[in-house]
């Protein structure tokens, strides 16, 4: 087992007696049980004893328990390689809308279908340093180079596409700037990129521009397009709780009707994409697609440096005492209430 804490322990350590000190001493209590020493305990202040000790214990442990999920427990669940390299993986996601069709592997939605994807490259290039840049109405660079995939993997997890109401439409050409500055900057060597969208481009300007500007940059990579041909429904999100309502999916009007609007994949843009950076094209249906490449990465480098490290993964297991938290939290209410009585 191995801690990997969320808020740093002197932190937390100091949070959590500064809530023992305080639940120690509850003055109501006092007041309703204060009386003559000599005089017998009514039943009723035995009672109230009774209440305060058990709630007292359970206002303890559920502190223990916060603790204890801070400290983030993780046990071990296998063994993995790890590639000891200095090779930098930048992914570029698009968050627009159109993002949110159900057209991956059988019906599901795209930006979901990307996580789970991302965190699989993640994974499988374990050791290599990470970068984030998303882009929609606007692009930015979500987080510099790191080393730490669980915390990319996690701010990959944590992307929504943009709100549909507010949304001024998307263009693949505004990631282009923020890319070079971003590998510029950083200096990093070598870069594999992963561009990840549909490909469409709904400003009024929907000529693709091109990024041979970024080629110079980089030394392998994908372009990773997610879509169908025939396209994808999106959900309403004013309805989104309403999967029976007519209105459950996107619509627009068409000489005043109305239509169910559909996202499709452009792959014309996607391969010029690809041409222009000098990496290859990849059709995104299901997570397999991209183990192909994957394994060339993973040859090249080992190639070139002839190094890996046998390491162990592990998985989060504070989850289970965040069940406990919720049955203590149960438990304290329901004697709080016969406390009041």
């Amino acid at each position: 087992m191995i801690l990997k804490p969320i808020i740093p322990v002197w932190i937390m350590a100091l949070i959590c007696i500064a809530l023992l000190v305080f639940i120690a001493y509850d003055k109501q209590f006092y007041e309703k049980i204060k009386g003559n020493k000599d005089k017998a305990k009514t039943q009723r202040q035995k009672l109230l004893i009774k209440n305060y000790v058990i709630n007292l214990v359970l206002k303890v442990l559920i502190i223990i328990i916060i603790f204890v999920i801070n400290m983030r427990p993780m046990v071990q669940n296998g063994e993995m390689e790890v590639l000891t390299s200095d090779v930098s993986v930048l992914f570029v996601i698009d968050k627009s809308v159109s993002m949110a069709a159900l057209d991956y592997d059988g019906g599901h939605e795209r930006l979901e279908g990307i996580k789970k994807d991302c965190s699989h490259i993640i994974d499988e290039l374990s050791g290599a340093k990470f970068s984030l840049i998303t882009f929609g109405d606007t692009a930015k660079q979500e987080m510099p180079f790191t080393i730490d995939g669980n915390m990319v993997s996690s701010m990959i997890k944590s992307i929504r596409t943009e709100d549909e109401y507010y949304a001024k439409g998307t263009s693949i050409n505004i990631s282009n700037e923020v890319i070079e500055k971003t590998l510029k900057d950083s200096k990093a060597s070598p870069v594999v990129l992963f561009f990840i969208t549909d490909g469409e481009i709904t400003t009024q300007d929907k000529t693709l521009q091109s990024f041979a500007n970024i080629k110079q940059y980089i030394s392998d990579g994908a372009v990773l397009g997610y879509g169908t041909t025939t396209g994808g429904k999106m959900v309403n999100g004013t309805y989104k709780d309403q999967p029976d309502s007519p209105y459950y999916y996107k619509y627009y009007y068409e000489n005043y009707q109305r239509q169910t609007a559909l996202s499709k994949i452009d792959e014309n843009n996607l391969n010029q994409l690809a041409s222009d950076m000098g990496v290859e094209y990849i059709h995104m249906e299901k997570q397999s697609n991209i183990d192909h490449k994957l394994k060339s990465i993973k040859d090249k480098v080992q190639s070139s440096q002839n190094t890996t490290d046998k390491t162990y993964r592990y998985d989060d297991i504070y989850y289970y005492f965040a069940i406990i938290l919720g049955i203590l939290l149960i438990l304290n209410f329901v004697n709080q209430k016969r406390r009041i009585q």
